[in-house]
């Protein structure tokens, strides 16, 4: 059972009912359940999770792909990488030009800590294509 977090998912499921695109941001101390919230929330919706890694840049992208396309191909063993971050946020407009689907980077920080442009990228990214699109994005971190 899930308990103490129904007035947030409650408003998290609103805004995924408009079927727009939306932007969430969960943050807050270690340990409090950001994550357990966002599993919920996402346990009945079709969803990307990503959590990023302390790592290089090349490890995250690593990460995201093999997350992206364990969504595609949930079946399949191995995952190719994507050659860039760009990429990957492409394949994620063309999966969302389909279907709504939920985008979670976790531990968002260790993203944008590991690769100085990805914070640039996702903001012309949003303005620019997601804006538009049916995706639900949630950036979390401490």
């Amino acid at each position: 059972m899930f308990f103490g977090r129904s007035e947030e998912l409650e408003s998290m499921n609103k805004r995924y009912n408009k079927n727009r695109f939306e932007c969430v941001i969960i943050y807050g101390r270690r340990r409090v359940g950001k994550t357990s919230l966002i599993r919920e929330f996402c346990k009945d919706k079709k969803d990307i999770y990503f959590s990023a890694i302390r790592g290089t840049a090349q490890d995250n992208l690593e990460e995201l792909s093999k997350a992206i396309y364990m969504y595609k191909e949930p079946e399949s063993p191995q995952a190719p990488i994507y050659a860039s971050f760009a990429d990957a946020f492409d394949e994620i407009t063309n999966i969302v030009k389909k279907e709504q689907v939920v985008f979670v980077i976790d531990e968002y920080p260790y993203l944008a800590e590991a690769d100085g442009s990805v914070s640039s990228r996702l903001q012309h990214i949003i303005d620019h294509v997601w804006q538009d699109s049916n995706l639900y994005l949630i950036l979390c971190g401490s």
